[in-house]
């Protein structure tokens, strides 16, 4: 399975964050109409550095409720990954025992107050997928697969 990642806003506003005055940068070619047809891999709206791309083409994305999660930050915790990506949502609660799930895909955690719910799928089904606590009902991640 070919895979196709663009990094380069994730890597840019980490690096800028980081206050780092260093910059890399990497290029990938392929035929000009096999770029044409890739999608993004992963890229985020809100805390791009909790959404990183794995040396082995997977997707680790890291939320911590209450403090980065889609209803903290009013709507703008939303990542996009590429269909057929495996990814791995770690949710995490200093408040209170969760009971995490992601919709449609019907896949889920529980969790202990403080430590964390591990979410580890391959996303076989584009569309937009929301992970929500059904401990307190709200919504934590936008996951757009596409």
């Amino acid at each position: 399975m070919r895979k196709h990642i663009v990094i380069s806003s994730l890597i840019a506003f980490t690096l800028t964050a980081c206050g780092s005055s260093s910059s890399s940068t990497s290029e990938t070619s392929m035929p000009a109409d096999e770029e044409d047809s890739m999608d993004v891999t992963a890229s985020t709206v809100a805390a791009p550095s909790d959404a990183v791309v794995n040396a082995d083409g997977s997707i680790s994305i890291n939320v911590i409720v209450g403090t980065d999660d889609y209803d903290t930050l009013a709507g703008d915790r939303v990542v996009k990954v590429a269909l057929g990506s495996a990814v791995t949502i770690t949710l995490t609660d200093a408040n209170e025992d969760q009971d995490y799930h992601l919709h449609v895909y019907d896949v889920g955690a529980e969790a202990k107050k403080g430590e964390p719910g591990v979410i580890s799928l391959v996303v076989d089904q584009a569309g937009q997928f929301d992970v929500e606590s059904h401990t307190t009902g709200k919504m934590l991640l936008v996951l757009v697969v596409g």
